[in-house]
């Protein structure tokens, strides 16, 4: 009997016997899982063209050869069968990927999930791009059924209040994709459920750095809410009646948009009018008139240092009508790569994730998560279609709700970069918006973030275009200027605690961005009462 193991750890066992020397070695492993996990016998040229695609016929030819024969000396066992110009493993072998697949299928999750030892060939690098390729493809749809059934499990446990087990799952889950927000806020309140508040509170800080370090953004709006919910409420026990009885955000069901509440436990609290801002009305409350003046000197030191100078006009977006009129829920589709070596075969993929990311809550924009998006491409035809048609791009738009879609192309010449990318609209296939950006590949980020700018503007009014340029021209932060944009909405629409905590959120992340800072300023000068008049007229003066 042939073992052969790839998840996790790569190793092929005869009659219980790990191979040792030049049978162990990459290319060796490589042609054995190929031939094990390709079904029926393999065409020659095939294998040749996937192990040695560099190679001239008749040197790969003679390479194959003596790698059959290494084998076959090794142990009889491992000598592969010819068919013709074919070869088949025609041996018994057991392979843990189709054991893993007969588990899931037979619904066995818990043992499918105990058999996933790690992703697909994760330690078997050959540097052949069509090898590579396809060990990549196998390895993302394993890896997407493992997340599914893990997900699964959690969820069970979740229900039959089972909260280690749960949090033994999400763990699981996290080890692979710690960026994998469903799990993460799952972890978080099955943390909290069963008693431990500190590590819940503590893995949030860990989630929510992780995304500020890696991604420049922060945690889904369900998730801050239910962090929220947690900081006001010390017992587990005071929330089983009300949020614990409640399916969770996010489990088992589309996340919600930015924005969107969960269950009404994510809804803000009352509108806060102006004068009744938190900071102004504490002070108000504990210290009085001597400390409300206190704070207005440092309102009047920042407005003057930020106020516009000379008569200059601070560009404003006209907040209440600062986008088109309807919210935009966008889908990226995956990014078409060209010139891309298999080992930055996936650099076109992260591309149009962080495009995603990007372009979520920008303004009215919000971007389907893009796992489910990847999930309904690689489900359908338009996965394999060369040029996909109009009709079919509506259709998954419809399935993913979106009302825009974002299609692109990613070329790579040497150490440059090329992205030419395009905003349409889903039913109509009208162009919104179009971008064509080139720069170093080292300098990804700042053309992502170009490129995100450029599709932007398709959703924009025409009245308001040139103020968002001249707004962005004032930060270098694209995040600090997503959160100006979110409060500038919130004030024309009056939520001034909302605005309030948008523009911090902007200065925060860009401390030299002067439109996020005049506004804050004159936030807080409004909120005093009265001597904001005083205070902005001797400030003007």
């Amino acid at each position: 009997m042939i073992e052969i193991r790839t998840l996790g750890r790569t190793s092929v066992a005869v009659r219980g016997e790990p191979l040792t020397g030049e049978a162990a070695w990459p290319k060796s492993l490589a042609l054995i899982v190929y031939m094990a996990r390709e079904p029926g016998p393999d065409r020659r040229d095939e294998i040749l063209g996937v192990l040695w695609p560099d190679r001239e016929e008749k040197r790969a030819r003679r390479a194959l050869n003596q790698l059959l024969y290494t084998l076959r000396r090794t142990s009889p066992e491992l000598d592969l069968e010819s068919v013709e110009d074919a070869l088949d493993f025609g041996r018994e072998f057991w392979l843990d990927v189709e054991e893993f697949e007969r588990r899931l299928e037979g619904g066995d999750l818990k043992g499918a999930v105990e058999l996933y030892g790690g992703p697909f060939l994760a330690d078997l690098a050959l540097n052949e791009p069509e090898f590579d390729h396809w060990a990549d493809r196998q390895r993302a749809d394993l890896q997407r059924r493992f997340r599914k059934a893990a997900l699964e499990l959690a969820t069970q446990a979740r229900a039959a209040s089972d909260y280690d087990g749960a949090v033994k799952y999400c763990q699981r889950l996290l080890s692979s994709d710690p960026l994998d927000d469903e799990v993460q806020h799952l972890l978080i309140e099955c943390l909290y459920l069963r008693g431990d508040r500190v590590a819940a509170l503590r893995q949030f800080d860990i989630y929510r750095d992780l995304l500020a370090r890696e991604l420049e953004v922060e945690p889904l709006e369900h998730t801050l809410a239910l962090v929220e919910r947690i900081r006001e409420e010390p017992m587990a026990e005071e929330a089983a009646g009300a949020e614990v009885a409640e399916e969770p955000a996010g489990v088992g069901t589309e996340a919600p948009a930015a924005g969107e509440s969960v269950g009404g436990a994510g809804e803000a609290g009352p509108k806060l009018e102006i004068g009744e801002l938190p900071a102004i009305a504490w002070l108000r409350e504990r210290r009085g008139p001597v400390a409300v003046a206190a704070a207005l000197v440092v309102v009047v030191v920042l407005a003057v240092s930020l106020w516009p100078r000379g008569g200059e006009e601070e560009p404003v977006l006209a907040t209440s009508a600062v986008v088109a009129s309807e919210a935009v829920r966008v889908a990226v589709l995956p990014f078409e790569p060209h010139g891309l070596e298999a080992a930055g075969a996936g650099l076109a993929a992260g591309v149009a994730q962080l495009l995603s990311l990007n372009l979520d809550g920008f303004g009215p924009i919000q971007s389907v998560d893009h796992r489910l998006v990847l999930r309904r491409w690689q489900g359908s035809d338009l996965s394999r279609a060369t040029v996909p048609e109009p009709g079919q791009l509506s259709g998954l738009a419809r399935e993913l709700g979106a009302t825009s879609l974002v299609l692109g192309n990613l070329h790579a010449s040497g150490g440059e970069l090329r992205v030419v990318a395009e905003l349409v609209g889903a039913e109509t296939g009208e162009l919104l918006s179009r971008a064509d950006l080139r720069g170093a590949r080292d300098d990804l980020f700042a053309l992502l973030d170009e490129l995100t700018l450029s599709l932007v503007e398709g959703v924009w009014t025409a009245a308001d275009l040139p103020a968002l340029r001249a707004v962005g021209r004032e930060t270098r932060s694209l995040a600090a200027l997503k959160r100006y944009v979110r409060a500038q909405i919130h004030a024309g629409e009056g939520e001034w605690g909302e605005a309030m905590s948008g523009y911090r959120a902007a200065v925060r992340r860009d401390s030299a961005f002067l439109p996020a800072a005049r506004s804050l300023a004159e936030l807080l000068l409004q909120a005093a009462g009265d001597p904001a008049d005083e205070a902005r007229a001797a400030v003007n003066e």
